[in-house]
C-alpha cells in the first residue's frame, strides 16, 4: 500500500534517472542550466540530455492517485532506460508536489519552463488543468493532463483520460446493452461535478434515455441518504454518478443503508481503489469505466511488468495512463527530437500511436484527446474488488 505521508520534494524516476538540479525559479539564468545541456527556452540538447516536469499531487486526500501516476512514469522510463531505446538521449524528471492544488500547480509550470523543460505531466484534475492553460501555452510547454473535462481545449494540453463527453456516450452504451429507459443523475457541486452534471444533462438528455432525477452532493458530505431517497422516489433504472474518489465511497454506504438496490454507472473514478477499502460489499453494484483492458499483448505486458516492479499495489487506469503517456513522449523524442518545438509538433500530428496498454485503438492526438466511448470497458466493484463485466 501507499505510504500516506508527504514524500520528498525529489523522488528519483530510476536508479539511471538523475533528478533537476534544485534551483528557485529566480535564481535560474535564462540560458541555461548549471549543466549547459539543457537550455532554459527547451531548445534541442547538444548532449542529448532532456528534462521532463512532473507536477501531481504527493500530498493530500489524492496523493495516492499521484503516487500511481509516478509509478507508471517511472516504470516506463526505466524499461527505455535498460533497453536502450533512448539511445544517447538522457532523461531527466524533476517530480513536484501540487497537492491538486491550483495555486501550487501554476507556478511549477514557470519553474519547468524556467529549467529548461521540453514537456511535462500534470493536471491529476480539470480544475487545475485550466488554471494551467495560459502558462503552458505561454511556454510553448506540451503538457499531458490527466483531467476529464471538456472545456480543456488548450493545444498544448493533451488529455490522456477520456473526456467527459466520452464516458457518457458510454453511460448510453451500458444502458442500450441493459435495456435501461429511465436515468438519475447525481454529481458533487463541486468545480469538476458542476461541469460533468451539464454534459451529462445535456447528451443525456439528447439520447433515447428519460432522466427522471438529478440530485447534487457537497463533495465532503457523508450522510447522502436524503439524496438518495430522492431519487429512489422517482424509480430510475439507474443512476449515473459523476465525482471524484472518495465520494462514490458515501454513496454506495448511503445507498446500502436506505436499501436500494439500484445499479450505480460512475466515471473512471469510481474505481479508486480507496472506495472499495472505505465501501467494502457496501460498493457492491457500483459500476465504472476503464481504458484499460486486458486484451491487447500491450496491455497484458503491461501488467506483468507492473506486477513484478509493485507487487504491492494493484495496476490501474492511473497508472496504465502515465505508462503510455511516457511511451508517447519517448516516441516525440525519437522520431521528432529533444526540443519542447519538436516534441509539441511531433504530438499535434500524431495520428496513429499504436502499441499502447490504454484504449482499444491507435491513439489519435490531433484533438488532443485520444480516448473515446469505445476505447472504455467497464468493470464492477464486488466484495471490495473489481471483476470485469
Amino acid at each position: 500500500m501507499f505510504h500516506r505521508r508527504r514524500p520528498p520534494r525529489w523522488i528519483s524516476a530510476s536508479t539511471r534517472t538523475t533528478l533537476a538540479v534544485v534551483l528557485a525559479a529566480g535564481a535560474l539564468s535564462a540560458c541555461s542550466l548549471d549543466s549547459g545541456s539543457v537550455t532554459a527556452a527547451g531548445e534541442e540538447s547538444a548532449s542529448g540530455e532532456v528534462l521532463v516536469g512532473v507536477a501531481l499531487p504527493f500530498s493530500g486526500a489524492v496523493s495516492r492517485t499521484g503516487n500511481l501516476y509516478r509509478k507508471g512514469i517511472e516504470l516506463r522510463l526505466k524499461q527505455a532506460e535498460e533497453s536502450g531505446e533512448l539511445g544517447d538521449i538522457s532523461v531527466k524528471v524533476d517530480f513536484q508536489d501540487d497537492a491538486n492544488n491550483p495555486s501550487e500547480a501554476v507556478p511549477l509550470v514557470t519553474r519547468f519552463a524556467q529549467a529548461g523543460a521540453v514537456a511535462m505531466f500534470g493536471a491529476h484534475s480539470s480544475p487545475v488543468a485550466l488554471a494551467q492553460a495560459n502558462a503552458v501555452e505561454a511556454a510553448g510547454l506540451p503538457e499531458f493532463v490527466f483531467g476529464a473535462s471538456n472545456s480543456i481545449k488548450n493545444p498544448f494540453q493533451y488529455q490522456v483520460n477520456a473526456r467527459d463527453s466520452e464516458q457518457i456516450r458510454n453511460v448510453i452504451n451500458f444502458a442500450a446493452r441493459n435495456n435501461f429507459r429511465r436515468v438519475g443523475i447525481f454529481t458533487d457541486t463541486g468545480a469538476y461535478g458542476t461541469s460533468a452534471k451539464q454534459q451529462l444533462d445535456a447528451i443525456l438528455g439528447a439520447s433515447d434515455l428519460e432522466i427522471v432525477g438529478s440530485e447534487t452532493f457537497e463533495p465532503t458530505a457523508s450522510n447522502l441518504a436524503p439524496q438518495l431517497v430522492s431519487l429512489r422516489r422517482k424509480n430510475p433504472d439507474f443512476v449515473a454518478m459523476f465525482s471524484f474518489g472518495t465520494p462514490y465511497a458515501a454513496v454506495v454506504k448511503g445507498k446500502a443503508e436506505i436499501g436500494w438496490n439500484v445499479p450505480i454507472v460512475g466515471n473512471v473514478a469510481a474505481g479508486d481503489i480507496a472506495v472499495g477499502e472505505i465501501a467494502g460489499k457496501d460498493a457492491d453494484g457500483l459500476y465504472f469505466m476503464t481504458p484499460l483492458g486486458d486484451e491487447s499483448e500491450a496491455s497484458r505486458a503491461l501488467a506483468e511488468s507492473w506486477a513484478k516492479a509493485y507487487p504491492d499495489d494493484p495496476l490501474t487506469f492511473e497508472g496504465a495512463t502515465a505508462y503510455d503517456a511516457m511511451t508517447v513522449l519517448i516516441r516525440a523524442f525519437k522520431q521528432g527530437g529533444t526540443s519542447r518545438q519538436a516534441v509539441q509538433e511531433w504530438l499535434s500530428k500524431a495520428t496513429a500511436i499504436e502499441g499502447l496498454a490504454c484504449g482499444r485503438s491507435p491513439w489519435n492526438l490531433t484533438e488532443r484527446a485520444p480516448i473515446k466511448a469505445d476505447d472504455l470497458a467497464f468493470r464492477l466493484w464486488k466484495t471490495g474488488e473489481t471483476v470485469a463485466v
